[in-house]
């Protein structure tokens, strides 16, 4: 029968964990084919994603594990740390079963990150969906476009330049590649066409179990057992679980209160130094539900 073990690792605020140590040693103790079951709980940020991107790379390496199961509560985060999740958990995918439970929710960049997996399993009340991208741009910088363009001499006529045309192709351009994703990975399964997958709906797990964002109702342990059955190497409930347990993880704040809608106009975003001579970033993408409108940078794109 299946044994569990829970291996706690800790996920510091710089996002360095100490899985590949744990993984090594809990592989020694045990020879029987294993289960593993990876936690990330919270935004879709850099340290989060690291820390579940290193626990991955440790199970990759480890010859007991047959399987993983990835347990999610996420809104999501921004785009590039949604893609380092998507990448490291479609690796894994690429090298054994992959079962994807959503304990909460997986929207947004959350569920960007599991969209590869061999199965998605979820609770009547968990939330998935929200296909998307907005974009938030300070209002500050706007205000000194005007400024900044003359402190600098640019090297041409587009270096540092961010207008607001460019904005909405560069989301264009990660809509569509998000969109795709999800089209290549679930469009066999989805009853929605690519239009409907654009619009950035979040369902309720029912309603996505019925429309192929996800594939059926279940709880944890149905997720570890749907996980071995995939798995060559186990055989019937002969295997072992091992849970990892991030004791931390790294919050962030997805979006502050200063944002800019991006509709149209013809206003510059520029990027300027900030108070500790580094450069602040003028524009970033996000993929994450549940922003109040107040605080988000939006602009709607066909998929």
């Amino acid at each position: 029968m299946a044994a569990y073990v829970v291996v706690v690792t800790a996920a510091l605020v710089t996002g360095a964990v100490v899985g590949p140590v744990v993984w090594n040693a809990a592989a020694t103790a045990e020879e029987r084919p294993s289960v593993a079951v990876v936690t990330l709980r919270g935004p879709t940020n850099d340290a989060n994603v690291n820390g579940v991107a290193e626990q991955l790379r440790a199970i990759r390496d480890n010859d007991s594990v047959e399987a993983v199961v990835l347990r999610v509560d996420s809104p999501g985060g921004p785009v590039d740390a949604s893609e380092e999740f998507y990448l490291a958990v479609n690796r894994t995918a690429s090298e054994m079963p992959v079962v994807a439970y959503v304990e909460g929710a997986a929207a947004s960049g959350g569920y960007f990150g599991i969209v590869s997996a061999d199965e998605i399993i979820v609770k009547p009340s968990s939330t998935v969906g929200s296909i998307g991208v907005i974009v938030q741009a300070p209002p500050s910088v706007i205000e000194q476009a005007g400024q900044q363009q003359e402190q600098f001499v640019r090297s041409g006529p587009d270096k540092a330049q961010i207008g607001i045309d460019r904005i909405r192709t560069e989301m264009e351009s990660l809509q569509r590649a998000f969109v795709g994703t999800v089209m290549y990975h679930r469009g066999d399964a989805l009853s929605l066409d690519r239009t409907e997958v654009a619009n950035g709906r979040a369902y309720l797990g029912g309603r996505a179990v019925e429309n192929g964002f996800a594939d059926r109702i279940g709880d944890l342990d149905s997720a570890i057992e749907r996980a071995a059955s995939r798995a060559e190497g186990i055989e019937g409930d002969e295997y072992d679980v091992y849970v990892t347990e991030p004791q931390a993880s790294s919050p962030t704040l997805l979006l502050g209160n200063a944002s800019v809608r991006v509709e149209g106009g013809d206003g510059e975003v520029v990027g300027k130094p900030g108070d500790d001579g580094q450069f602040q970033r003028p524009v970033k993408y996000y993929a994450v539900w549940g922003v109040p409108e107040t605080n988000a940078s939006e602009v709607y794109v066909d998929g």
